[in-house]
């Protein structure tokens, strides 16, 4: 089967891996075959698992901190996913009840990737690695945040073709990554051999 997870991520040394596959941090996890995207330097990935077996998937989805999207992806969200994606600092404010979950999906995805490239762009600045929440919360304000911080979020905004003086530094985060996950509307994923 494949299967669609937000799981958590592992450090060990310089690498970093999905926590529960097989992989260079994990040698012991579930094998299969697995393509993830991180969310930018967060402890989460949004990860594609294919030939996944069945007894694996089951007791994968027991975990706690592992959130399985359903397979048919164009059905509505008909659960409660609040606690665990804003736990894992994704906003869900924004559903509605016709929000599906390939619309759910590609929202993540897009999320992930605006903090990846917030993380690069700090990166190239600082040599270290930085998450766009190291000190916020999806409850924090734009201008809550060092000035630094602003300054590499306004830039990543503005390198996907988001105008810097238009955002308000009064918004919240929830509001302001959810809006940069905005860029990839109507546009099509591929992550491990799936389409969303």
């Amino acid at each position: 089967m494949q299967a669609i997870y937000l799981v958590p991520i592992q450090t060990i040394g310089n690498g970093r891996g999905p926590k529960y596959f097989a992989g260079r941090v994990n040698p012991e996890g579930i094998q299969c075959s697995w393509a993830m995207m991180d969310y930018g330097f967060n402890p989460y990935g949004l990860l594609v698992a294919r030939d996944i077996r069945d007894a694996d998937h089951a007791a994968l989805i027991k975990n706690a901190d592992v959130f399985a999207f359903p397979e048919k992806l164009d059905a509505p969200v008909d659960q409660d996913i609040q606690a665990f994606f804003v736990g894992i600092r994704l906003p869900t404010d924004w559903l509605t009840p016709s929000t599906t979950w390939r619309e759910l999906l590609r929202q993540v995805a897009g999320i992930f990737q605006f903090n990846q490239r917030y993380g690069g762009i700090a990166a190239a600045e600082t040599g270290t690695l930085r998450s766009i929440f190291d000190t916020a919360t999806l409850s924090t304000r734009l201008r809550q945040m060092t000035k630094d911080e602003q300054r590499w979020f306004l830039a990543t905004a503005e390198s996907f073709g988001y105008n810097p003086t238009a955002i308000s530094t009064n918004t919240q985060l929830r509001q302001l990554v959810k809006t940069a996950g905005n860029y990839w509307a109507g546009q099509t994923f591929h992550l491990g051999g799936i389409d969303f």
